[in-house]
C-alpha cells in the first residue's frame, strides 16, 4: 500500500503528489527491480465516497491490505481530504490510462509495466457503501488478483468475483513514452492551479 499525500510527509511510506507524478514510472520500475512488486494497482475514488476513504485511513485496515499486497502488488491511492486534489488525481490517471469517465468510481485499476509499456489493464468496480462490507470487498478483490497473478493467469482468466469487471481491450498496452508525456503535461497543468 503506497499512499500519495498532498505534500511531502518526510520519512516513512508514501509520496507527495507532485513527486509521485514526476516519478511514477521510475517508482514502478524501482518496485519491480527491488522485488517490492510484480504488478500495480490504483484505488480511485470520488471525494464523496466516504466508505473507501475510511477503509484506506483505518490503520488496521491499511495494515491488513499492506500485508496482503506484500511483495506482489504495489497499491497506490490518494490520501487527502482536499476535493480538488482528489479530482486532479483521478483526472490525471483516468486520462493516462485512457479510461472513459463512464467507468463508475470507486474502482481498483490493476496493471503491469513490461518492456517499457503499461499492459494488462483491468478495472474492478467497488460497490459497497457500508464501511464493514467495503473493506471485505476491497480485500477480496486484491486477494483474487494476487491469486490469479501467482497462478500466472492475470492475462488469461477473468477474475472469479461477482463484481463488474471491465477488461480494457483498447488499453491493452500503452507506450510508456506517451504515458510519461501525458503525466508530465497534466502534472504541469495542475501545478499552475491552487490545489492546496
Amino acid at each position: 500500500m503506497v499512499p500519495i499525500f498532498e505534500q511531502g510527509q518526510g520519512n516513512g511510506i508514501g509520496h507527495s503528489f507532485d513527486t509521485f507524478l514526476r516519478r511514477f514510472i521510475e517508482i514502478c520500475e524501482e518496485h519491480l527491480e527491488n522485488g517490492r512488486a510484480k504488478s500495480f494497482a490504483f484505488i480511485l475514488y470520488d471525494f464523496q465516497d466516504d466508505s473507501t476513504k475510511e477503509v484506506l485511513r483505518n490503520q488496521g485496515g491499511f495494515a491488513r491490505l499492506d500485508r496482503l499486497s506484500g511483495k506482489d502488488l504495489s497499491v497506490f491511492y490518494i490520501h487527502s481530504d482536499n476535493k480538488k486534489m482528489i479530482r486532479a488525481f483521478n483526472d490525471i490517471f483516468l486520462g493516462a490510462f485512457e479510461i472513459e469517465t463512464k467507468s463508475k468510481l470507486p474502482f481498483v485499476l490493476f496493471f503491469n509495466v513490461v518492456d517499457r509499456e503499461v499492459t494488462n489493464v483491468e478495472i474492478v468496480e467497488l460497490e459497497q457503501s457500508n464501511i464493514l462490507f467495503a473493506f471485505e470487498e476491497l480485500y477480496t478483490i486484491i486477494e483474487n488478483y494476487i491469486e490469479r497473478m501467482k497462478n500466472n493467469s492475470v492475462e488469461k482468466v477473468k477474475p472469479s468475483t461477482n463484481k463488474v469487471t471491465e477488461f480494457l481491450k483498447s488499453v491493452k498496452k500503452i507506450a510508456l513514452d506517451r504515458f510519461i508525456k501525458y503525466l508530465f503535461d497534466k502534472g504541469t497543468e495542475y501545478a499552475g492551479h491552487n490545489l492546496f
